[in-house]
């Protein structure tokens, strides 16, 4: 045991120990593939195609080219998948090696700060591994789309490192505020609720001058009014927030999360129920889910044993804290940074387009590990030296036991963000009764088997029959399949019931209007189905999957003109995806240019080498080519 804690006297030998644990648990990520939401935020995003025109990701919203008025700013985050894109196309490893790079990044700024605190070696050595391996953080690290916890927290520890800089630099102070200010500023363009980290800092600079929690009141002047260089990043964000047309607040019907409805009583309600699954999330770090809604949480003001332990329990960790201030500061500060930065996610203030996510507790988990750490260490001496050596014994192996089932977990879990199929396969184990899974699995098998593909569509309908994403996927299928009367029906049927307020853009309603357009042009209703290209491109100006359906009604109607100039158009917009290149070389084919249609499937393999029908159309031409020779 003495090894051990010669060991945690050595900061930087336990730093390049734990960031370097922390890249290895993450290393088997870089076989996963683009998985969930790295779909329309990485391959089917026409605006981190190109670096030369960086206004474009500054004046864009994070899901802009999906849906308008989302509320999402993470400009600094398109950023950084425009450089991976630029370097690694369509290759999944370059981006998640960067999610690991940021990620031990993240470790290291853990590491400097506890150091930087003065918290005991033992104590932040644990902290540290709990932080660098917790599974909770497998979609934020493993899950490419994840970035912008990653990316918020790595300029947050800037933020807080220039700031404690400028205490030591009383010559150069300015320069350094200013820094902190910039990194504040960098932090919120990656993620909106990393604006609440200067609140952390202050509590973190308050707790080490106690004097203020004494009645010292000529403290809190000289303490708060230096944070106002904190204040400045305000001016830059709001200004370039509204150049780029987003609100403050998602606008419109929040989807799977009734609490949007919900007046601030019946929210705070609400959460203490659910916050059970954030205590559970963060304690255990199991099972773990892609998506909490309505089917696997209670989101309505209702008084249960969750509600009172909930509240029980969050009022007690309140209290300890508040009690905690003179004498255990650290703890303290734990619990503070803990809540600070659920603040903004948790819907208790403003509701949000989900009730509850695992990246979300990236940050905050920085402060149940500092309170692990704590817990475990303890936070005095024993007597005796017999006391004492027990204690160390049984602290290290608790310690040890927690850190080693933490990397178990994370090492497994990443390996379910491999792909769709796999994730929503582990899903499915969780919540058999959540339509979500199996309409996720069956979008994933539609190609490949589309008889597994309709019995997990029926399955998911069973679930909740007017479940729209089944709906789409199962009409798209029925379309694929040669049924296009049910297709038609569906399509039909869901237009018709489309909400009057509905606001373009919206990708899955730009689908749905593709869709039935393609339908139309097979019942030969050419003005129906122009109507709906139209509609289709109102609501998905920059949606791939919507364009491509679109052009096959121009082909199915016979304006290959029109389907060429839309897939033109598309590219131009940098829509440049390998089913928009396909098609192109099949309207191409059409048109006799067989020259172009070569180039265009080769575009669409070099996009994704495993795409099937590409690879065959381009055999086919090339063996045309070869028996049009002399």
């Amino acid at each position: 045991m003495p090894t051990v804690i010669k060991f945690a006297n050595r900061p930087s030998l336990v730093t390049g120990f734990v960031i370097g644990l922390a890249g290895l648990v993450y290393a088997n990520t870089l076989a996963n593939g683009f998985t969930y939401d790295d779909t329309p935020i990485v391959v089917n995003n026409p605006t981190i195609r190109s670096l030369t025109d960086l206004s474009r990701l500054f004046l864009s919203g994070y899901w802009d080219h999906r849906c308008s008025n989302a509320g999402n700013y993470r400009p600094l985050v398109s950023l950084t998948l425009a450089v991976d894109y630029a370097v690694w196309g369509l290759r999944p490893v370059g981006y998640h090696l960067t999610n690991i790079l940021l990620h031990m990044g993240n470790v290291g700024w853990l590491c400097y700060l506890l150091r930087a605190y003065r918290v005991p070696p033992a104590m932040a050595l644990l902290a540290a591994l709990i932080f660098a391996v917790h599974p909770v953080h497998t979609e934020a690290v493993a899950n490419v789309v994840g970035r912008a916890e990653l990316l918020g927290m790595f300029f947050g520890g800037l933020m807080w490192w220039s700031w404690l800089r400028a205490q030591r630099s009383p010559d150069r102070v300015g320069w350094w505020r200013l820094g902190a200010a910039a990194a504040s500023l960098a932090a919120m363009l990656s993620k909106e609720n990393m604006v609440v980290l200067p609140a952390g800092l202050w509590l973190a600079e308050a707790l080490r001058r106690r004097r203020i929690w004494r009645g010292d009141r000529s403290v809190w002047q000289p303490l708060t009014l230096p944070y106002l260089w904190l204040v400045l990043p305000w001016l830059p964000y709001i200004g370039l927030r509204l150049a780029s047309g987003q609100g403050f607040r998602p606008v419109g019907v929040l989807s799977g999360n009734p609490m949007s409805a919900q007046p601030l009583w019946a929210r705070l309600v609400t959460m203490a129920g659910t916050s059970l699954e954030w205590y559970r999330l963060t304690f255990v770090g199991f099972p773990l889910k892609p998506w909490y809604d309505g089917h696997n949480l209670i989101l309505t003001p209702t008084m249960s044993w969750r509600t009172v332990s909930g509240a029980l329990i969050t009022a007690g960790l309140v209290a300890g804290a508040v009690l905690a201030i003179r004498r255990r500061p650290l703890l303290t500060f734990a619990v503070g940074f803990w809540f600070i930065t659920l603040a903004l996610v948790s819907n208790v203030l403003v509701p949000l387009w989900t009730p509850l996510g695992e990246r979300w507790l990236y940050v905050p988990s920085v402060g149940y590990a500092i309170a692990f750490g704590w817990a475990v260490v303890g936070p005095g001496a024993p007597q005796g030296a017999a006391a004492a050596r027990w204690r160390l014994v049984g602290s290290t192996a608790l310690g040890a036991l927690v850190v080693v089932s933490y990397t178990y977990g994370t090492v497994r879990r990443n390996l379910d963000w491999r792909s769709d199929t796999a994730l929503f396969a582990r899903f499915l184990e969780t919540d058999p009764e959540h339509p979500l899974p199996y309409t996720m699995l069956a979008n994933a098998c539609q190609q490949t088997d589309p008889e597994r593909a309709r019995a997990y569509y029926t399955r998911a309908l069973a679930q909740e029959p007017t479940f729209f994403l089944a709906l789409l996927g199962l009409a798209h299928l029925n379309l694929r399949q040669g049924r296009v009367e049910e297709a038609h029906t569906t399509l039909a049927g869901m237009v018709a019931a489309k909400p009057p307020g509905m606001m373009p853009t919206d990708a899955d309603w730009a689908l749905v209007h593709a869709l039935y357009a393609r339908t139309l042009a097979l019942h030969q209703d050419a003005a129906g189905a122009l109507a709906q290209i139209a509609e289709a491109q109102r609501y998905g100006p920059q949606e791939g999957p919507a364009l491509t359906n679109c052009a096959i009604a121009y082909v199915t109607l016979g304006r290959l003109s029109d389907a060429d100039k839309l897939l033109r158009d598309a590219l131009a917009r940098g829509v440049d995806t390998a089913t928009i290149r396909f098609n192109l070389g099949v309207v191409l084919l059409r048109q006799g240019d067989d020259v172009g249609a070569e180039q265009a499937f080769e575009s669409a393999l070099r996009l994704d080498p495993d795409f099937a029908p590409a690879r065959a159309a381009l055999e086919v031409v090339r063996q045309s080519a070869g028996k049009d020779k002399p």
